[in-house]
């Protein structure tokens, strides 16, 4: 039997299990859920929406629009990912090879470093919310862009080995109204949110079946859903950064499954999977040797 069958097996009985187990023990289910709620309404939105909305504004101006045509397509989608953060750098990613502006190699290329947290979640939330030190926020988000480039450096030799990447000339933006610009701030919020609020009560149930220490568990929470992972990391002592970049550095199965969605089988998710491996090895590293 093939390993993708497999795991899409075990997927399937793990699905049936905690969907039986919530069954049985539903205050598992309805205490988490309350939580998951009052984090998303009281930390997760307020700190998230006027920034995501500024964002997509910003990168719709004329300004953006000419850099996105003059600098080259490598650093606008970084710093399009950076920005606005996940999955960003797969939408792009997956317009541009449907557009024909870029081949399947280049677009896959480009997926597997551009898929950030986005720079007012982690200067916002984690930076101000959770540690309540904005310098937290900027250091981490050098973490981050330093890997992301690394990333995109080692990417380059495993994809394209010597070769050149391939150039393409192409304006990544488009003018955007106000009313837009809203309407996409709330959806990619409400996404954000139902991807908090699902994986929260998840790991939530999970953990009342199987105790674990708080390293342990602020680890398992993120690599479900990176923001309520890197809420438990902040409670930790000497592991909060380290454990808050790990989180960071592979932003959890929520933005996989959504990464995997938007590329609709027209791209493959290796390149991003080995992209994030190393992008969260090495913001990890950073963290712990500079703290």
């Amino acid at each position: 039997m093939k390993p993708r069958r497999i795991l899409s097996h075990i997927s399937d009985f793990a699905f049936i299990g905690l969907f039986v187990y919530l069954l049985v023990f539903p205050q598992y289910a309805a205490e988490p859920t309350r939580r998951a709620l009052e984090f998303c309404a009281k930390t997760l939105i307020p700190s998230l929406f006027i920034y995501t909305v500024l964002a997509r504004a910003v990168i719709s101006t004329s300004l953006m629009q000419r850099l996105s045509a003059k600098v080259g397509i490598v650093p606008i989608t970084l710093i399009l990912g950076t920005l606005c953060g996940c999955p960003i750098g797969a939408k792009i990613s997956a317009s541009l090879y449907e557009s024909r502006q870029a081949d399947k190699g280049l677009a896959e290329y480009l997926c597997s470093f551009s898929n950030n947290a986005s720079t007012s979640f982690v200067l916002g939330f984690v930076g101000n919310e959770l540690f309540g030190d904005p310098l937290v926020g900027v250091r981490l988000l050098v973490y981050q862009l330093i890997a992301s480039i690394t990333t995109a450096a080692i990417m380059k030799r495993i994809l394209f080995g010597k070769k050149a990447i391939p150039k393409i000339c192409a304006s990544l933006t488009k003018k955007a109204t106000l009313s837009e610009t809203l309407a996409d701030g709330a959806a990619t919020m409400i996404n954000i949110a139902s991807s908090a609020l699902f994986f929260i009560v998840v790991s939530d149930a999970i953990s009342s079946a199987v105790k674990m220490p708080d390293a342990v568990f602020a680890i398992f929470k993120s690599a479900l859903e990176f923001s309520s992972g890197c809420a438990e990391a902040a409670r930790l002592d000497h592991l909060a950064l380290p454990v808050t970049a790990f989180a960071l550095g592979h932003c959890g199965a929520a933005v996989a499954i959504q990464v995997k969605s938007v590329l609709s089988g027209k791209l493959s998710t290796k390149p991003y999977f080995v992209g994030k491996a190393i992008s969260c090895a090495i913001m990890t590293l950073l963290a712990v040797i500079f703290g």
